[in-house]
């Protein structure tokens, strides 16, 4: 019986895992994907109020406004990629974009 418990407990543990396994991923693909996507509407000319509209809308994504000597910059990621995915877009001093990249 004691054997029986530790083996529905144990199965219960796997079931779960694999449950957060599969969670985590898709989260971590969806955070990707609205890195990319909305980094690719960041073309020239656009504005910074436009460019904070559409980052307000992502679900999974932070992101920074840094000023700079000709203008300023923002920076999106996702805290599931640890930083280490992130979209950089520069404004001029007119506050448009002047290139926008994933890294």
């Amino acid at each position: 019986m004691q054997a029986m418990k530790r083996s529905i407990i144990a199965d219960v543990v796997a079931i779960a895992a694999i449950a957060l396994l599969i969670t985590t991923t898709f989260y971590w693909i969806e955070a990707r994907r609205e890195v990319i996507i909305l980094c690719d509407n960041f073309t020239l000319g656009v504005s910074k109020k436009s460019v904070e509209r559409q980052l307000d809308t992502a679900n999974l994504l932070l992101w920074d406004t840094e000023f700079v000597a000709n203008g300023s910059k923002i920076e999106a990621y996702s805290p599931l990629h640890l930083g280490i995915l992130k979209c950089s877009v520069e404004f001029n001093k007119q506050d448009t974009v002047v290139f926008s990249i994933v890294e």
